[in-house]
């Protein structure tokens, strides 16, 4: 009895020992993890402000363009005026140079009438003086006394008739001469007076159409810098709302970190305390000298159906690669990969290392489901239910298509919650946090994935 009393005392203190050292073991056991200190987490207000502001900017700078390209045709409309006014003034020119050279050649006219009226002037002259010195002194009677025969008489008044009728042709032709000499020189002056004032007015068009030109260039190139100073703020908004949205992201992330921490130790702590009750029970079994235990019940069943914590664990696996490059048909199950060049400078990414949307898409949701690497069989791939904008869950698969049709899927993010997404966008951009309105025009559709 002694012997037995003995074991028996010999075992409840083993068990109780035990006992003791898993109750220490649980309350001295190190922490699961670290608390970090939360990071960032902007305000909606100041969410809401930036989207406000990069609306806005996006709105002004869409006027902005409409107005440069309206200036742009008034631009090209004043060039062609002014080419055209180039054409006129090089005509009036082409024309005033003709008028000079006739000019010229009417002058070389003046100068020969001139030559003529001194010719005419000088036979006149001429005629004048002979007529005087050969006219009869005393009348018609000295021709009687100085004739030698009637016939000479006759003779000599024949010749002062043709020299009578010569005078004539001499003061016709001078008179000629003078008309020729007015003429010659009212056309020349008539002709350079047309052609300088139509090469004026032309002059002054031209002028005109310069100084209108350079006024619509000076207001577009105004504007211009207006939409450049413009589009800078929009490019600096943008940034800041990233930002924030990638703030409020990481903060969400942390806020699901410390909940599974939070978790991990509960069910640390719970384990602990159901080793401390199995042991306590094996002790008083084996006090009693009862060598068998309760069986431990069987756990719930594991699967592939849809859970909130596999969708965040899929969003807390994509969040790991935020600002990682994006690389055509690159990434998958593993983790990122070198992307793919294409021929034709379409794609040039396979010196580029990291993820397309739908690898992400799959390394997102590796553990639990395999899909193919294209959004749009990954639409019915990854489940059959479909939620709308105002029902998706973290994890949840949303679509873009360019034609309203699956076939057409052409885009794939992974909804972080709070209206935001992480996506791959596109060649020379990385995996960011963007606004679910924000990422592409053309929504399909959601699919929760492993439902």
């Amino acid at each position: 009895m002694n012997v037995c009393r003995s074991r028996g005392l010999a075992g409840r203190t083993a068990a109780l020992a035990s006992v003791i050292a898993l109750t220490a073991g649980l309350l001295t056991a190190p922490q699961i993890a670290r608390a970090d200190p939360p990071p960032t987490n902007p305000s909606d207000s100041q969410i809401n402000s930036a989207q406000a502001r990069k609306t806005a900017l996006a709105d002004r700078v869409g006027k902005l363009s409409a107005q440069v390209a309206d200036l742009q045709n008034q631009v090209e409309q004043r060039e062609a005026a002014a080419e055209l006014a180039e054409q006129k003034l090089a005509d009036a020119l082409q024309k005033l140079a003709d008028a000079q050279a006739a000019a010229a050649a009417a002058r070389a006219q003046l100068t020969q009438a001139q030559k003529d009226v001194d010719k005419a002037t000088q036979r006149f002259s001429d005629f004048v003086r002979a007529s005087y010195m050969d006219s009869p002194i005393t009348g018609p009677a000295s021709g009687l006394l100085t004739a030698p025969d009637p016939n000479s008489l006759l003779s000599r008044s024949d010749y002062l008739q043709y020299s009578a009728a010569h005078k004539l042709d001499v003061i016709g032709a001078l008179s000629k001469a003078k008309v020729v000499q007015s003429n010659a020189d009212a056309r020349a002056r008539a002709a350079e007076q047309r052609q300088a004032t139509a090469k004026d007015n032309a002059a002054k068009a031209k002028t005109a159409a310069d100084d209108a030109l350079s006024a619509a260039e000076a207001q577009r190139d105004q504007l211009n810098s207006t939409l450049d100073s413009t589009q800078t703020a929009l490019s600096t908004a943008k940034l800041q709302l990233a930002t924030l949205n990638n703030q409020r992201a990481q903060y969400l992330a942390w806020q699901r970190e410390q909940a599974r921490i939070a978790a991990a130790k509960a069910a640390a702590e719970a384990a602990a305390r159901a080793r401390a009750a199995a042991a306590a029970a094996a002790a008083a079994a084996a006090n009693s000298w009862h060598p068998s235990s309760p069986s431990a019940p069987t756990p719930p069943p594991s699967g592939g159906s849809w859970s909130a914590t596999a969708g965040r664990t899929a969003v807390d696996r994509a969040m790991r690669y935020l600002g990682i490059a994006y690389a055509f048909a690159a990434g998958g199950y593993s983790g990122p990969s070198y992307g793919v060049c294409v021929s034709g400078d379409a794609f040039n990414d396979c010196n580029v290392y990291g993820f397309d949307c739908s690898g992400l898409a799959m390394y997102a949701w590796g553990p639990y489901i395999h899909m193919d690497h294209y959004a749009a069989t990954q639409y019915g791939q990854a489940g059959s239910y479909h939620p709308d904008t105002s029902s998706l869950m973290p994890g949840d698969l949303v679509f873009w298509s360019s034609d309203g049709t699956q076939a057409g899927i052409h885009h794939v993010a992974i909804y972080i919650g709070g209206g935001n997404v992480i996506q791959a966008p596109q060649s020379g951009d990385v995996v960011r946090v963007t606004p679910l309105g924000d990422v592409d025009s053309g929504y399909f559709g959601a699919t929760r994935p492993l439902t």
